[in-house]
């Protein structure tokens, strides 16, 4: 079997995991002699380390896994409690729609499904966890966008300047915010329709999307409407997972 292994990494790995089994943190000598590698190998290593905040060194001179893991880590419990709280959700609001069900976040200028629950009826959308999207199109991507704090949604729309009617979409997006929730008719998929509601964490920032989407000659008017009230019902129990408290709740 071909060996696609990085060696340098492979190598870096090492010196973290042994950071990782020493609470107590190691020197540059330690680490030399625990490592099996010679002294200069493993000081470019740390200091390439230390530049990316992956490791950090005291005044007496012991390295410590640095505070970079500690971001990475609430990045992936994040992630987790988002699929763990949304399993039994998404479960039910396919029962009740009979239609596609995704679930999506922000991954820097795309949004990014995480999971989905797929239509039990033949002509349906597919369902692709992994798929991405530009934060333009779409029932997901537009709540996601529309809900971006101030300056990363400029930002992003400044990444797509020259291919976009900027003054439409950020009217557009000021409606998804008014309403909590937004229709899309022929963006993503043609012939299709998705209606998407925000999901939110315990501080009330919102951390994903969860949609309900199939071929437009099955969203009526009046599917439309109970669909609307289904996925922000969806939103809002994933949103309770998630720490989210209302004004109400909490009085």
């Amino acid at each position: 079997m071909t060996d696609y292994t990085v060696a340098v990494l492979e190598d870096a790995i090492h010196i973290l995991e042994l950071l990782q089994s020493h609470e107590d943190g190691l020197t540059l000598a330690q680490l030399t002699e625990a490592s099996g590698f010679v002294k200069n190998k493993v000081f470019r290593i740390l200091y390439t380390l230390e530049k990316h905040n992956l490791v950090t060194r005291d005044e007496a001179g012991l390295y410590w896994l640095g505070i970079r893991f500690l971001e990475y880590g609430q990045h992936v419990k994040r992630h987790m409690t988002l699929l763990e709280g949304s399993r039994a959700v998404l479960d039910w609001l396919v029962q009740e729609t009979c239609e596609t069900i995704f679930l999506g976040v922000v991954s820097g200028t795309d949004a990014l499904c995480v999971a989905a629950r797929e239509s039990p009826q033949s002509i349906r959308l597919f369902a692709e966890v992994g798929r991405r999207a530009p934060l333009l199109d779409g029932g997901i991507p537009k709540v996601l966008l529309a809900y971006l704090p101030d300056d990363e949604r400029c930002a992003v729309l400044n990444s797509f300047d020259g291919q976009i009617d900027r003054v439409a979409l950020e009217k557009r997006l000021a409606q998804v915010r008014e309403q909590g929730y937004v229709v899309v008719v022929d963006e993503l998929d043609m012939g299709a329709h998705s209606i998407a509601a925000p999901i939110r964490d315990y501080r009330g920032r919102v951390v994903a999307a969860v949609s309900v989407a199939g071929p437009s000659h099955r969203f009526t008017d009046e599917k439309i409407e109970r669909y609307i009230r289904l996925v922000q019902e969806a939103a809002g129990q994933i949103s309770s997972a998630l720490g989210y408290r209302t004004l109400l709740e909490v009085l």
